[in-house]
């Protein structure tokens, strides 16, 4: 299985708003299918390298699925449920053709585009969940998840990442939250519950705090008490906002005394 990303439990205080893009899916994909070729063509220029034609097919197919996703928007709406048996299925394997392009961007020295490759995961997600499509391949999801959260760069930033997990929790939840792999730390339904709850801490919000403890407390009540041990050292930090210390010091008092 995939490692699956843990985010790291601190603020930050940058508060520069990048807005959002626009571009549209295929238009972010191409730049970095181009520079995924022209790598190649420059290392396996002479002869070539069986294995470099994997990283190859691997464009090919996350960019075919791109161009489906694109024409079934066409044909048939952008949300909705879509009258094809195996559309989730284009979606998973395009997921894990993009897990595994990943590998290839360090071995091509291309991670600067690794963000691209993100947007492009999670906008896959995003089309499956708007089409009402369940989802097997989630690892690539929650890390890209975790990534989004990590480069916020503002509390908009931040409060943007926390609504996709939210809405993420949501439409993964009927394959993932019988939470069946609990011997495994890094299963997506722990990392995304707790990333969840994190993201709602670097907000500040109150709101989004207490909303995401309450997911967190129901989705994984063997972790809640450790949850909120670690993160209560963590507030103890000088310059950590003291409203935020009394929301997690509440919790952790409330489970401590359960345990």
């Amino acid at each position: 299985m995939t490692e699956i990303k843990p985010i790291r439990l601190a603020l930050k205080d940058a508060s520069v708003l990048n807005p959002p893009e626009d571009t549209p899916l295929s238009a972010r994909f191409s730049k970095l299918a181009e520079a995924v070729n022209l790598a190649y063509r420059e290392r396996f220029s002479a002869g070539g390298n069986l294995g470099a034609n994997d990283a190859i097919a691997l464009v090919a197919a996350v960019s075919e699925f791109i161009d489906v996703s694109e024409r079934l928007d066409f044909e048939y709406g952008t949300d909705g449920a879509l009258p094809l048996e195996d559309a989730g299925e284009a979606a998973d394997e395009a997921l894990r053709a993009s897990t595994e392009l990943d590998a290839w961007l360090d071995r091509f020295d291309l991670i600067t585009y690794r963000s691209e490759l993100h947007a492009v995961i999670l906008g896959i997600g995003i089309w499956s969940m708007r089409h009402e499509l369940p989802l097997q391949t989630t690892e690539a999801i929650v890390n890209a998840l975790a990534t989004r959260s990590n480069e916020a760069q503002s509390k908009q930033e931040t409060a943007a990442a926390y609504a996709l997990m939210q809405g993420f929790i949501v439409h993964l939840a009927p394959q993932l939250k019988a939470d069946l792999e609990r011997s495994n730390p890094e299963r997506p339904w722990r990392m995304l519950n707790l990333n969840f709850a994190i993201t709602a801490i670097r907000s500040g919000d109150a709101a989004l705090m207490r909303y995401a403890f309450d997911t967190l407390n129901a989705h994984l009540p063997d972790e809640r008490a450790g949850f909120y041990e670690e993160a209560c050292t963590v507030a103890m930090q000088p310059g950590f906002p003291l409203g935020t210390r009394a929301l997690i010091e509440a919790e952790h008092a409330k489970w401590a005394r359960l345990h």
